[in-house]
């Protein structure tokens, strides 16, 4: 039995700072920090496990071309062997990122082949998830997911931004979900509404744990019918903010699997991405089992 296994996307991130602006069509400009390391997305999950001591396995696509090479040498690097690749319909499937990281926020130019799990038979995908303790739905297969939550394999959601995201493209899978997590932003364009409770209770009807991310703000819940906001961790000296939301997620996973209660997972989820913020890249702070004494 697997604690956590997922499939997912091989990402490559190239991270420029310490830049004064961003360039005009014409223009060059110089950032005075670069760095090039393994992206986010889903693959943050079990990399981070693994290192906690977690059983996972990483599902996802590689091609042949020099994208793909890197980002092997980079995962050789990390030590990280447990992935498992999948027949691709595209020659180098991995997603290219140049993330541009400012002081306050950040911008993202990426390339994607848009290859993933939903170009694999249903039952290849459920029979590669169905011995884990703890999954993400898996994209493009409702029907999977709802084997899974039969299987009683507990699974986290976190559908990302789309201009048509409506309840319409979320509700064949939210009934079987244990945690989703869509940010502010997407909470509040699903449902309809401004409010941050009001969109909470509108995701509570169609799923039992929805969990409203704000960035620095922190995160919404409900317990015991009430809204509750847990503060993002406090007394960080942030570096830069990406994967911060990833990490985030890894945390509750982590919670799950060591059966925590909601509240637990959430803390555990600031916790994570509080660190992962110390440092630069989706990888470059990762939280190690001594940071986690008082919430487990």
């Amino acid at each position: 039995m697997y604690d956590f296994k997922t499939f997912a996307q091989m990402n490559l991130d190239l991270i420029f700072q310490g830049y004064d602006r961003m360039p005009e069509p014409g223009e060059e400009v110089f950032a005075r920090r670069f760095t090039m390391q393994l992206g986010g997305g889903p693959m943050v999950c079990p990399i981070v496990l693994d290192q906690l001591g977690c059983k996972v396995e990483l599902g996802t696509f590689l091609g042949k071309g020099e994208v793909t090479e890197i980002c092997l040498r980079l995962l050789e690097k990390r030590g990280f062997r447990a992935y498992r690749s999948f027949p691709s319909p595209r020659e180098d499937p991995v997603v290219v990122t140049a993330v541009f990281s400012g002081p306050r926020d950040r911008g993202f130019l990426a390339h994607n082949e848009q290859v993933y799990e939903s170009c694999l038979p249903e039952e290849t995908v459920f029979q590669y998830l169905r011995d884990a303790r703890v999954v993400f739905a898996p994209v493009g297969h409702p029907g999977v997911t709802r084997r899974l939550h039969e299987a009683g394999v507990k699974i986290v959601f976190d559908n990302g931004w789309s201009d048509d995201l409506s309840i319409d493209t979320v509700k064949d899978v939210l009934p079987y979900v244990d945690v989703y997590t869509p940010n502010d932003k997407e909470a509040r364009k699903i449902a309809g509404t401004d409010n941050l409770e009001e969109a909470l209770r509108f995701l509570a009807r169609y799923t039992g744990n929805p969990v409203i991310t704000m960035g620095r703000d922190g995160c919404a819940y409900l317990e015991n019918d009430r809204m509750e906001i847990l503060p993002a961790q406090s007394g960080i000296r942030a570096v830069d903010t990406t994967g911060a939301g990833d990490n985030f997620i890894t945390g509750v996973v982590y919670g799950m699997i060591h059966d925590l209660p909601i509240k637990q997972c959430l803390q555990l989820g600031n916790r994570f991405a509080g660190k992962s913020t110390t440092g630069v890249g989706c990888y470059g702070a990762n939280i190690t089992r001594d940071e986690l004494t008082g919430v487990l």
